[in-house]
């Protein structure tokens, strides 16, 4: 009973507008801004698929599956965090900052969907706004989770989200340059500030965690994932001049699954190791005689 009463006294003590909230704010407020100008710049599709060659029959159910597990994966995450988190004493502001990074994965895949469907499954490497916001809400995404993980907020993490909206400005209208000169190195930027992201995250996840097998999530979701993208993109073929359908597929199959996928899932299970090692020595903890 004691319990329940300082824990609503302590939930009552928090403010709703608190300091996590207004820099979240402050986030899409510089962020948003690059996703209305871009918006405004880019072709809705990508273009008639008369003569492009489409991947159908297993390799496309295959691709399904690989992008829907997702939605099976990201929930489960918001739950294993949101109880882990909880359970070390995160404050509510902290757990809603990774509650809304996770959410927006989905998003970010809602919207990669939609552009491979647009290719009829054919991955690639074009400008369009679905492809753009699945890079915008990926970056976001992982950008909001590192903040919900960060044990303690300093000027370096006031800084770092500053860092964070700005890159995301910037990409925005690099974006459009490398639409209107067909040129993708204008999309180099983009992996620049997800391996910075990265970085944060799986810092802050040590921190929080104090676990060195962290490691593991960069190495699959950025090493992995980029190396499968650049197979992809080397040996993927041209849909209508030279096309390749199985190491299109097999290597798109593999950059979702063994990359960001795992990466998750690692991260993950991490913390619902942490959050179950912290329940029990809550559970075991001996009860103060009256």
């Amino acid at each position: 009973m004691i319990k329940q009463i300082n824990a609503s006294k302590q939930l009552s003590n928090e403010r709703i507008i608190d300091s996590t909230f207004q820099r979240i704010f402050v986030f899409f407020l510089i962020s948003f801004i690059g996703l209305g100008y871009i918006l405004s710049t880019l072709p809705e599709t990508s273009g008639s698929l008369s003569g492009r060659t489409c991947i159908t029959g297993s390799w496309k159910l295959a691709l399904i599956l690989t992008h829907i597990v997702a939605f099976v994966l990201i929930p489960v995450s918001m739950k294993i965090f949101y109880h882990s988190l909880t359970v070390l004493k995160l404050p509510q502001s902290t757990i809603f900052a990774s509650q809304l990074g996770l959410s927006f994965i989905m998003v970010s895949i809602a919207s990669e969907i939609g552009w491979h469907v647009t290719q009829c499954w054919y991955y690639q490497d074009e400008f369009t706004m679905l492809n753009f916001m699945f890079y915008f809400f990926l970056l976001s995404a992982f950008a909001l989770w590192g903040d919900g993980l960060a044990v303690k907020h300093t000027w370096i993490t006031q800084v770092l989200n500053i860092i964070f909206a700005l890159s995301l400005l910037v990409i925005s209208i690099l974006y459009s340059v490398g639409d209107m000169s067909e040129n993708s190195n204008y999309k180099i930027p983009i992996y620049i500030a997800l391996t910075l992201i990265f970085s944060v995250l799986t810092y802050r996840g040590y921190k929080l965690l104090d676990d060195w097998r962290i490691i593991f999530f960069p190495i699959f979701s950025v090493g992995v994932n980029l190396f499968f993208v650049f197979l992809l993109q080397k040996y993927g073929g041209d849909p209508y001049t030279s096309p390749n359908v199985t190491l299109n597929a097999l290597f798109h199959i593999l950059h979702d699954l063994a990359g960001t996928e795992t990466g998750v899932a690692i991260f993950t299970g991490l913390v619902y190791l942490k959050g179950r090692e912290a329940s029990s020595k809550e559970l075991n903890k001996p009860v103060p005689s009256n």
